[in-house]
């Protein structure tokens, strides 16, 4: 049950990713270049969100048929998220630790929230689907040790 809860969490995030894109690229009422630049360099991660969000819907219907595949993409969304919001977070800081009165204060509270919050979810993935995979592989072994027979019992008559 986490599994789909976080897998429909991600797609959802995706959904919303890509109809801010829609909106901003081809929705919006003003022609400028800044347009055309959204729609050229967003399209490749339209493209990429499109796919995994395909690879959501078949993780949740592998899981839903009880195999471990399905939690492979809660393993990657999960760790690329927790590297980038990380590497993010030092780029954050570093640009926000200058010598001017403004900086000093640090970054504002709504990245700093942000980041927290991606790095949660990234965390909680993982963490969700590495006990599940164990959790599933137990189950796997016992059952495979229970269907192969006894040693010295032969299935021949």
């Amino acid at each position: 049950m986490p599994g789909l809860v976080l897998l429909g969490v991600w797609a959802a995030l995706f959904v919303v990713a890509i109809g801010l894109w829609v909106r901003v690229a081809l929705l919006s009422g003003t022609v400028t270049g800044d347009r055309g630049l959204v729609r050229l360099v967003g399209a490749p991660f339209v493209l990429v969100a499109l796919g995994l969000l395909w690879w959501a819907w078949w993780s949740v219907r592998a899981l839903r048929h009880g195999r471990r595949e399905g939690w492979t993409l809660l393993l990657v969304l999960g760790g690329v998220c927790v590297i980038q919001a990380v590497l993010t977070s030092q780029a954050v800081l570093a640009s926000s630790s200058g010598t001017g009165e403004a900086s000093s204060t640090g970054p504002p509270r709504e990245i700093v929230g942000g980041l927290l919050v991606v790095i949660a979810l990234g965390l909680v993935s993982v963490v969700v689907a590495v006990l599940a995979r164990r959790s599933w592989a137990g189950t796997d072994a016992a059952g495979v040790d229970a269907a192969t027979p006894a040693e010295g019992v032969s299935d021949r008559g």
